[in-house]
């Protein structure tokens, strides 16, 4: 039985706070000396301290000090507030997954690096962009982007930075499988952090090494290693360190056959990745509590396991988590003699691999293995030629022959197989695109039509009505009113006021004009800030790369995707903090990210459900050849992320 164990990669954080985690009472004390600092540097550094002591308990709310930072960065102007937002923020999204925005942000943290032209914080930013290539598994890139942070960290004299090198110099070749140097750089690493008093770091070097010794098959050392790390995290109380550890302890322990103390550390670290959102610890801690109950013979508790381990690598995307699991599932197929469930776990299991893997090198691969073998048979056929009589020279032609029929067969068999595998991809696009066609079809209709009622309402009914409100108004001097009728014709037109009101604020919701005139950005400020004005929540938004106008139809689409994003969790969520983050890079990518700090919901029973909302937003973020990420705790809040593809389908502007 194979088991994973998983790594932390340390990224260079841009200012180097005392990474030993805070106890309560510290955190408590920091945020009574932030409510009374002073908008300047001091504040911006006190904020990401708060937001490094949540680090290690509630990643959401982390990110939000980082946030905070920033803006006042901005507002003051401070000249590293860019990049130290950078550091810090990518360290988050890395632990929720969230590699592809992380990558994005490390390569403008290079930029902003270039910028402050500091070798020091320019050789951060290359190894923390190669830790995001890495977490990727793009590791030439990886490569490409250390050698040059180490270049740079050859011109310092910095103990720290060249301990933190080493730790992820460990990580990188421990993932290529080279053990030798990741064992080198990881001993090093190790001794480094403990000379420089850095707890937490420590700990960490002492995971990654043990980590190198379990994959290399030293589970003593391994487990040594492991254990350290273990008592330092529970003395820091680092949350998401313990989560990890309590991972590859629970899986040396399974490897050692010490089954229920491998169940106690697999549980611990389940606790701790839920309390976290740390989905690949999850899935992970799921899978080894799926071979603690298949060990125990318990194949119905082990099958729900590992129902949970896919159905959370599915959710997030974790490819190579999801073969693992799937490996899993295969296995407990044959255990209940379910052949064809097993087989068809298999195909799944194999196709994910192969879509994860190097065409080219597998390509490549088999092409080499393949001459070899030809080489190999047609030196042989050679030498049995050599000693073969004049006489069988016919039977061998004949057997030739017979070859050359067969291998014509069997490639004329091949050749049919993927003409009809391209006949069938083709199909499949054009349904695809079908579907699309007909989706930008029925919402095209949609925004017309509420273009067209929006007008008749604002010039048509709403001029009538003002019309009679004047006309109403001429009337009250010519009539002899008593007080009480008076004040009755006042109500009236009072009542006349607020339904003109009203349907002019349908009107503007149904197409609002600024959209049009002034565009995306302008119209989600006003929008936002119209919806709170007056309103126990407040709704930030950012925008980037948005100075140049998208075409009109997307506009459309992405105000209404945010617009039913921040309802949703203005009238169901209870929130009292909304952000909207809307970027444009590469003049191709569109990202939204609307989250909020409120009760929660259970996203697998809104699934259930088919909320006619969450279906709306669903198909008009197909419209923009985009996916959809919802990810919602139970009292701590929802955080929908969405990626668009602009080129596509022809939406980009030039």
């Amino acid at each position: 039985m194979k088991f994973k164990y998983l790594l932390i990669s340390i990224l260079f954080l841009v200012f180097f706070l005392k990474l030993n985690a805070q106890n309560s009472s510290k955190t408590d004390s920091l945020l009574r000396v932030l409510k009374t600092a002073k908008e300047d540097e001091k504040k911006i550094l006190l904020l990401y301290e708060v937001g490094l002591n949540f680090e290690t308990t509630d990643l959401e709310k982390s990110k939000s000090y980082y946030r905070q930072a920033r803006k006042l960065g901005k507002k003051i102007k401070y000249s590293l507030s860019e990049f130290k937002f950078i550091s810090n923020y990518t360290f988050s999204l890395n632990m929720q997954g969230k590699l592809d925005s992380s990558l994005y942000w490390n390569l403008r943290g290079i930029e902003e690096a270039k910028k402050l032209k500091s070798d020091e914080y320019l050789a951060k930013a290359y190894f923390n962009t190669g830790t995001s290539y890495q977490y990727l598994t793009d590791y030439q890139s990886a490569v490409e982007n250390y050698q040059k942070g180490l270049a740079l960290f050859e011109k310092l004299d910095n103990e720290l930075l060249k301990a933190q090198a080493n730790d992820i110099l460990n990580v990188l070749y421990t993932s290529m499988k080279n053990f030798k140097k990741a064992k080198k750089h990881g001993k090093l690493a190790v001794q480094q952090f403990q000379k420089l008093d850095q707890p937490q770091l420590y700990a960490y070097s002492l995971s990654n090494l043990g980590r190198v010794y379990g994959d290399s098959n030293q589970k003593d050392s391994s487990l040594i290693y492991h254990q350290q790390a273990e008592q330092i995290a529970k003395k820091i109380n680092d949350e998401v360190l313990l989560a990890t550890v309590n991972l590859n302890l629970g899986d040396v322990y399974l490897w050692k056959k010490r089954f229920e103390t491998a169940k106690k550390h697999h549980e611990t670290a389940l606790q701790y990745a839920r309390k976290n959102q740390l989905s690949d610890v999850e899935s992970v801690a799921l899978r080894g509590l799926s071979y603690y109950y298949m060990e125990k013979g318990d194949f119905e508790k082990s099958q729900e396991f590992a129902e949970k381990a896919l159905e959370i690598s599915q959710k997030n995307n974790l490819r190579e988590e999801k073969v693992s699991n799937l490996n899993q599932m295969t296995a407990l197929a044959y255990v209940s003699r379910d052949i064809d469930k097993a087989g068809e776990y298999e195909i799944q299991s194999k196709n994910l691999r192969d879509s994860i893997l190097n065409d080219q090198i597998i390509n490549a691969t088999i092409n080499t293995e393949k001459r070899f073998e030809l080489d190999k048979k047609n030196t042989k056929l050679q030498l049995q030629e050599e000693k073969i009589n004049r006489k069988n020279l016919l039977n061998w032609l004949l057997i030739g022959g017979l070859v050359a029929l067969l291998t014509i067969a069997i490639l004329g068999y091949r050749n049919y197989n993927h003409r009809k595998k391209i006949q069938e991809q083709k199909i499949t696009k054009l349904e695809t695109e079908k579907q699309l066609l007909a989706t930008q079809s029925l919402l095209k209709g949609q925004e017309e039509e509420r273009t067209r009622i929006s007008k008749d309402l604002h010039d048509g009914l709403g001029g009538l009505l003002s019309g009679v409100k004047l006309q109403l108004g001429a009337m009250k001097g010519n009539l002899i009113l008593t007080e009480e009728n008076g004040n009755a014709f006042n109500r009236a037109l009072n009542k006349l006021d607020e339904s003109i009101s009203e349907m002019r604020r349908v009107a503007h919701n149904m197409m609002p004009e600024t959209l049009l005139k002034f565009g995306l950005q302008q119209a989600l400020t006003d929008y936002s800030n119209g919806l709170s004005q007056g309103q126990n929540f407040t709704i930030d938004c950012e925008f980037f790369g948005l100075e140049n106008r998208l075409e009109n139809s997307v506009e459309i689409v992405v105000y209404r995707v945010v617009q039913e994003l921040i309802n949703n969790a203005v009238k169901h969520s209870e929130a009292t903090k909304i952000l909207v983050q809307v970027m444009r890079h590469d003049q191709e990518h569109l990202n939204i990210t609307v989250e909020d700090n409120g009760k929660g919901f259970n996203f697998d029973e809104m699934k259930t459900k088919n909320s006619a909302g969450l279906q709306n937003i669903q198909s008009r973020v197909n419209y923009l050849n985009g996916k959809m990420d919802i990810q919602s705790v139970i009292g701590k809040g929802t955080s929908v992320y969405i990626e668009c593809d602009l080129n596509q389908n022809g939406y980009i502007n030039e």
